[in-house]
Formats: C-alpha cells, structure tokens, sequence
C-alpha cells in the first residue's frame, strides 16, 4: 500500500496549468489524484472529466479525483499545487495531516510572497518553487487550451532535496513530454516571472484582451516596465527597464494567441492573484520610498473592470 502511494502525483488546483499537467500525465498513464476545492466542484468534474486541447487533437481524460475532507489521513508523498497564490497557505493547511518533512511539493502559481507565508505557520514543509512558462487557457472549466512550448523550472529556496529523491518526478515528467528544468537561482527567476507578470497581466484585464493585443500599446508597456524595474532593482535584481520590456514584448510576440491566467480568472468571475502581484508590487515600493503612479492606477481601473466588464483604459 506504502509502495503504490509513493507512486501517486496529487495535483491541487485544475485551472490551466492544473489541468494540462493532469491531462498529460494521465496520457501516459502516470497515477495521478486530483484534489478538488468542494463537493460541487467535484460533482461538476465527475460529469465531464479533463480535456486538452493541442495541436488540433483532443485528448479527455478522467483521473481520480477527491476533496480535501474525503482524503483522511491519507499520506501524500508528491503534491504539485496549482492553485492560485492566495489559496496555498489555507490548501497546505487544509493537508497538514496528509504531509511531512518526506513530501516533495511543488508550488506553481503567479507572485510573491507565499513562501513566507508558509514558512511562517508550516516550517518543517518543504518547498519547490516552479515557474511554468508552457501556454495554456481555460477555454471553459475542466477544458485547457494548450500549447507545450515552454519549461517547468523549479528550485529551492530554503530546502535542500537530492537527485533521487526527485527522480520519479523527472522520470513522470519527461514521460509526458513535459520539460523540467533545475534551477540553481531559482529566486532570481521568480522575480523575473514577478517583474513579467506584473507588466502584463493587469493590462489583460484592464483592456479585455488578448496577450498579443498589449502591442499596441507600446508607450503604456514602457511607462510600466519602467516603473516595475525601478521597484526590483531596489531589491536586489539587476534589471534595466529597457531590458525588462525587451523581455515582455518578446514574451507577448510567443504568447500572442494566449489569454492571461488572470484575464481568465476576470472572465469567469474568480479571484486573481492580484494581491501576490502588483498589489505586493506596490508594497514593496512604498518600504522602499518608490512612487508607483501607474500601478495605483491601473489598480483601480482593474477593480473598475471586475465593476463592470466594459471598462476600456482610455486612449
């Protein structure tokens, strides 16, 4: 029984990313359980199961899924949380009794800020950081979009973890044809996706488009990553706004036909990661005595947005 549980990915969190890898391992018959947030969710899963969407093929599936309430004190091994940055910390607790200094979990979400958060009430957890740059949107729920063009780059923090320890996932992974790369700097990377996703991701939602779309708007992506790269460097992350807009051009030119995981939240009526993103942007720069302008007020008009979805930033 201990053998076959060492065997199982759990995967908390079907939206996107949630969904592909789930999708994509079940393909090749990896053991995987999903967790699911409520009995609803879990009722509305069982009656359409996951499908992927890639290459102009479909692919369904139906792994093995659960609510955190049914799993009792079933010990989970590998956890991958997919679920968004506000959600972990009360997920982690949710599975304290199902976790342990032996379980390998890998956090995949947008921002900053959660590891302390969890540090802070679960410190004997141990911690992979992803950052998953693969292309993939809800077309609607338990239904991906995908485009397999990217990487998985994980690292640690804080915790250590060897190469054995890490190898059924690479092994699972690779399977899948899904890329994992090791990351030896893995916090400069997260500032990097950080610094990314707060030049884009608040302006999906705010112009109600596209990632391609953002183009057009050249001079208002220059203002941003201006003021974003002010607010890193002052941490310690070597980045010149002109380089940080090289970076989020040619990242909006590979993703030009993706929508925005918070562009999809914004659509389908659910929380974002707006707090872990340019709300934590914003604090940042007020420890460190930096105006934000333009943040603050794109923050607004982001809540405007969610007021009434018809909001369009003015030209």
């Amino acid at each position: 029984m201990q053998a076959a549980d060492n065997q199982k990915i759990y995967i908390a969190g079907i939206g996107a990313i949630g969904s592909l890898l789930a999708c994509r391992l079940a393909q090749e018959n990896c053991a995987i359980n999903l967790i699911l947030k409520n009995e609803e969710q879990l009722t509305s899963y069982q009656q359409s199961g996951l499908t992927i969407n890639y290459e102009n093929e479909n692919y369904s599936c139906h792994p093995k899924a659960n609510t955190i309430d049914n799993l009792g004190d079933t010990p989970i091994k590998y956890l991958i949380s997919c679920v968004k940055a506000y959600d972990i910390l009360n997920l982690l607790m949710s599975l304290k009794s199902n976790l342990n200094e032996n379980s390998i979990i890998i956090l995949l979400n947008n921002g900053l800020g959660v590891l302390d958060e969890i540090k802070n009430k679960l410190p004997k957890l141990r911690i992979i950081s992803g950052i998953c740059t693969i292309g993939a949107y809800l077309e609607k729920p338990f239904s991906v979009k995908a485009f397999l063009n990217g990487k998985i780059h994980l690292g640690s923090i804080n915790d250590k973890f060897y190469h054995s320890e890490l190898e059924f996932f690479y092994m699972s992974f690779k399977k899948a044809n899904l890329t994992i790369q090791w990351e030896e700097h893995i916090k400069a990377t997260m500032w990097e996706k950080f610094a990314l996703n707060c030049s884009i991701n608040i302006l999906t939602v705010v112009l109600s488009c596209k990632n391609g779309n953002l183009l057009a708007y050249k001079d208002l992506l220059k203002d941003l990553t201006e003021e974003v790269a002010a607010v890193i460097s002052a941490y310690g992350i070597n980045m010149e706004a002109s380089t940080l807009l090289k970076k989020v051009i040619s990242l909006l030119k590979n993703v030009s036909e993706n929508y925005s995981s918070m562009y999809c939240d914004f659509k389908f009526n659910k929380p974002t990661e707006i707090s872990h993103l340019n709300e934590y942007l914003i604090k940042l720069a007020k420890e460190k005595n930096i105006p934000t302008k333009l943040n603050s007020k794109l923050l607004k008009q982001f809540y405007m947005a969610y007021d009434n979805k018809k909001y369009k930033y003015p030209a």
